[in-house]
C-alpha cells in the first residue's frame, strides 16, 4: 500500500469517527456497529470476520473463538471492508452491488491490509496516538503495552500502529 492510499484511509476513519461523534477510546464495538447501521452476529466460523449487506444496513459475523480485544480489531477491519470496499454510505452505486459479496478476513491482498490500515486508524487515531504516546514516553521510550492498554488493543497492533506512524522505529 502506498503513502497516498494510506492516508486516504486515516483520513476516512478519522472522518467517520468525527461524523458519527465517536469518543476515542472507542468503549463498546458493538453499540458503534449498531450506530452506524449494523448488526453482529457470532458463531462458529473458519475465518474471524465476515461483513456483509443486509438490507439497507450490514452485518458483521464473527467467530467464536476471539479474545476481546482480537474481536474489537475484527470488528474495526470488517468495517473497513464496509466503507473502503463495499462504498457503504460513501458511494451508492457500489453499495447497490453489494448483494452478494461477502467480505472475509483472510489472506494478505491489498484489500486485507487497506481493511487493516482502516482499523488501527479506527481504534487509533494519529493525533491521538500521539498524545498517549507523548504522555506515557519517559524520554524517548515508551511502554507499549500501556498504549495497547489505553486503546483496548494487543501490544502488537499498538506497536505496529506506531511504527507505521513513524512515532516507533521497527
Amino acid at each position: 500500500m502506498n503513502n497516498l492510499t494510506r492516508r486516504m484511509i486515516n483520513s476516512l476513519a478519522e472522518d467517520i469517527l468525527n461524523i458519527y461523534d465517536i469518543p476515542v477510546p472507542i468503549q463498546n464495538m458493538e453499540e458503534i456497529v449498531e450506530k452506524l447501521g449494523g448488526t453482529i452476529q457470532r458463531e462458529v466460523s473458519f475465518s474471524d470476520g465476515t461483513v456483509e449487506r443486509n438490507g439497507d444496513g450490514f452485518k458483521i459475523i464473527l467467530s467464536l473463538f476471539q479474545d476481546e480485544k482480537r474481536e474489537r480489531f475484527t470488528i474495526a477491519h470488517e468495517l473497513g471492508h464496509l466503507f473502503l470496499h463495499m462504498g457503504y454510505r460513501i458511494n451508492e452505486k457500489l453499495w447497490e452491488g453489494q448483494d452478494n459479496n461477502i467480505y472475509h478476513r483472510t489472506g494478505n491482498s491489498e484489500r486485507e491490509y487497506q481493511a487493516n490500515e482502516f482499523a488501527a486508524a479506527f481504534l487509533m487515531p494519529a493525533n491521538r496516538y500521539l498524545e498517549v504516546l507523548k504522555s506515557l514516553a519517559v524520554g524517548n521510550k515508551v511502554d507499549t503495552s500501556k498504549i495497547a492498554e489505553f486503546f483496548n488493543v494487543s501490544v502488537e497492533a499498538a506497536s505496529n500502529r506506531g511504527k507505521f506512524l513513524g512515532y516507533l522505529k521497527w
